[in-house]
């Protein structure tokens, strides 16, 4: 056995309160048997170890590998448990935040496609009626150009300029 498994073993029967004599009585072993597991002397064999782990409400790896991890104290609990509460209200507080910046967001892209398509068909009427058809492009690219800088209408304002072409082959039409 290694000093390290002893070590854990001495320090676990420590944090349990129990002495040598009380814990080879709930082994059912001599109290120089746990001495000598204690030493590192001996290896406790794998129904002592079974037994051991039991006792001590661990896992044989957490008995074998792990280091034993002294008894949190009820004040260093609480303080966890509140850390724990109010890191999870601040993840729920933050999921429900990009929940409605998601929705905020897709509502106004809705808004933004229903002004483009409003403009798409607005603009040409306008541009007409006010006989600017000789700019017409240059109507589109300053109504784009403001669109997007004030609303963020990058991505469907570019719709606009599909309408250039259409406008120039109706107006040559007529």
């Amino acid at each position: 056995m290694n000093i390290e498994i002893a070590d854990r073993l001495v320090a676990l029967r420590r944090a349990h309160g129990y002495s040598q004599e009380e814990l080879a009585t709930r082994l059912g072993v001599s109290r120089q048997a746990v001495s000598k597991w204690e030493r590192a002397e001996s290896s406790p064999d794998t129904d002592n170890l079974i037994a051991l782990a039991r006792l001590y409400s661990i896992s044989l790896d957490e008995l074998l590998l792990q280091p034993a991890r002294p008894e949190e104290s009820a004040e260093a609990r609480e303080e966890r448990e509140v850390f724990e509460a109010a890191q999870a209200f601040e993840d729920a507080e933050e999921r429900l935040e990009r929940k409605r910046n998601k929705k905020r967001q897709a509502k106004k892209e809705k808004l933004l496609w229903l002004l483009t398509l409003a403009l798409m068909v607005g603009l040409p009427v306008i541009t007409h009626l006010l006989h600017l058809d000789a700019v017409y492009a240059v109507v589109i690219t300053v109504v784009y150009l403001i669109t997007g800088f004030l609303l963020d209408n990058w991505h469907p304002g570019w719709m606009l300029y599909l309408t250039i072409p259409i406008y120039y082959t109706l107006l040559l039409r007529t």
